[in-house]
């Protein structure tokens, strides 16, 4: 189960994020993070994460989320990736083995086994030696999605994992998501096309600083949650 009670997180003299509360388990399901420009969506996963030191409580089964991050996968914008680093493929995506084997240690047979499945599944082989700063914008994202996928984790935190990527990158990207729900992962995406959501998401989180609305894409698609949610406009049962 993962709980957060009363968040709350201002950046400098500005509100970001207000009493954010939400229950979810832990149960195989893949949740869309959704509203305007500046809504704090982002915001929310790097509070959760601890990255943005926020007010209230997170927890993940019962254990602070602080002490819970090696269960806690998350992979930020394209945007924050350091593109100059001088890195190939292959070292990228087993680096996310090392939370695991640790740093500076030999890989053993079953993390290159992995890779190589990874590099397979995410058709990533003909790319392997390659370094980051030439790939396109979906091999990119494919390359972090591996990386992520080279440890287990409980929570996968992924923010516009989408944004200026190929149609078939994206496929297979959410394939992979796919099997993680499965397996009985929870998935948290940041993502901005609404057009998307009830393909994507089993549940939403419409977000405007507070939370509007959280259920079913379906219905989080409905005018009075949309308009609620990016015209602040009111709900007409008065619920959010």
């Amino acid at each position: 189960m993962l709980e957060i009670k009363d968040l709350n997180l201002t950046l400098g003299n500005k509100l970001i994020l207000q009493h954010i509360n939400l229950d979810i388990p832990v149960q195989g399901e893949i949740i869309g993070i959704m509203g305007p420009n500046g809504a704090g969506k982002s915001s929310l996963l790097k509070s959760i994460i601890g990255e943005f030191k926020s007010t209230g409580t997170a927890h993940l089964n019962k254990t602070p989320v602080e002490n819970s991050l090696k269960s806690i996968t998350y992979i930020p914008q394209k945007a924050h990736i350091d593109l100059d680093f001088p890195i190939d493929v292959e070292h990228v995506v087993v680096s996310g083995a090392y939370k695991d084997i640790g740093w500076f240690k030999w890989v053993n047979v079953e993390t290159k086994t992995k890779l190589n499945q990874l590099m397979k599944t995410l058709e990533l082989e003909n790319l392997r030696h390659r370094q980051i700063s030439e790939l396109s914008g979906g091999q990119l994202q494919r390359v972090l999605v591996a990386r992520a996928l080279m440890t287990e984790s409980t929570l996968y935190l992924l923010d516009e994992p989408f944004v200026g990527i190929d149609f078939h990158s994206e496929e297979i990207i959410m394939s992979q998501l796919r099997q993680l729900k499965k397996e009985g992962k929870l998935l948290l995406i940041v993502h901005h096309d609404l057009s998307k959501a009830e393909t994507y998401f089993d549940r939403v989180i419409l977000l405007n600083k507070s939370i509007r609305y959280f259920g079913d894409s379906v219905t989080a698609m409905k005018p009075e949650h949309l308009n609620h949610t990016f015209l602040n406009a009111p709900i007409q049962n008065g619920m959010a």
